[in-house]
């Protein structure tokens, strides 16, 4: 016994320093989402479609600068993080419902947030890799206060501007995420397709394009674009910092547009599992309002201005 004490002893000389150093060895444990922002190199590019809706005319230079954006969509998992450190309620689960798809019309089902998929049911764990839905604006900006707390930098929406910038691959500016065509028989998104036409009645789709799932997909199951973002086109609508105005590219500034100062919409981007050809257009402007239920193809991601 005596001569395990001595051994002891002899030892502290060695393992105490390290023991004094290890609380401050240990990293912070940051959300996912910041281990996964991509640096998106600023610059110019003409934004909006010629030949698209009223909205996206006139077609405008636009400067962004350098900012980043988060390589994947806010998953289920991710807000799951959020809302066990914080107990924050979405609106939905104030409301007590947000609307499901049922084949070929919307319903509002009570009971319904963002642990549920867009037909309603509960997920199971294993597919908390997939986007969050029935997410309202409120709620992803409260997800970005969290998360800018969390680790000390300050997160944020992308502007309407980012956004189409780095959907359309930068300066290249792209029809889709992918490329300039539709889609052939390579999986380049979730979108509406033949798969889809088992949930979605009498609707358009890609007609010979079939990516394997009807409603949402699991962040990342297709290939980056050229800037190594994921799911840029289609798998669900993403809210966007801009008020929505039907006018705004007559008057958006030049460098660094934010939208107009006030409305009572939000804008949407890219496209959903629900969206076929004209809707998943990079340069196509959707819109929800900000503090309401939302449906069940709509998510976000996550940006952050470069220092």
């Amino acid at each position: 016994m005596l001569k395990k004490m001595r051994t002891f002893y002899s030892l502290l000389p060695v393992f105490l320093p390290l023991l004094l150093l290890w609380p401050f060895s240990v990293q912070p444990s940051f959300p996912p989402v910041a281990d996964n922002m991509v640096l998106i190199k600023g610059g110019a590019f003409l934004m909006g479609d010629a030949k698209g809706e009223d909205d996206e005319k006139p077609v405008h230079q636009v400067t962004v600068s350098d900012f980043y954006l988060s390589k994947y969509e806010v998953t289920v998992a991710d807000f799951k993080a959020f809302v066990e450190a914080t107990g924050y309620k979405t609106v939905a689960e104030q409301v007590g419902q947000s609307y499901v798809w049922l084949g070929n019309n919307w319903e509002f089902r009570n009971g319904v947030h963002w642990r549920h998929d867009s037909k309603g049911n509960i997920l199971h764990s294993g597919d908390y890799q997939h986007p969050v839905i029935h997410v309202s604006w409120d709620d992803a900006m409260a997800y970005c206060a969290w998360l800018s707390r969390t680790t000390g930098q300050t997160y944020r929406l992308p502007t309407e501007a980012e956004w189409e910038y780095a959907a359309g691959n930068g300066p290249k500016h792209t029809r889709f995420s992918w490329g300039p065509k539709p889609p052939g028989k390579k999986k380049v998104g979730n979108l509406a397709d033949r798969a889809a036409l088992s949930v979605i009645s009498d609707t358009e789709v890609f007609p010979k394009y079939d990516d394997g799932y009807a409603y949402t997909a699991p962040v990342g199951s297709f290939p980056p674009n050229k800037l190594g973002l994921y799911d840029m086109t289609g798998n669900v609508w993403e809210w966007c910092h801009d008020w929505y105005s039907e006018d705004y590219y007559g008057q958006s500034p030049a460098v660094d547009p934010t939208g107009p100062a006030s409305g009572d919409k939000r804008v949407w981007r890219g496209g959903s599992w629900l969206n076929a050809e004209f809707a998943s257009r990079i340069t196509f402007r959707s819109y929800g309002v900000p503090d309401e239920v939302n449906f069940a193809f709509t998510g976000f991601r996550v940006a952050r201005s470069r220092k």
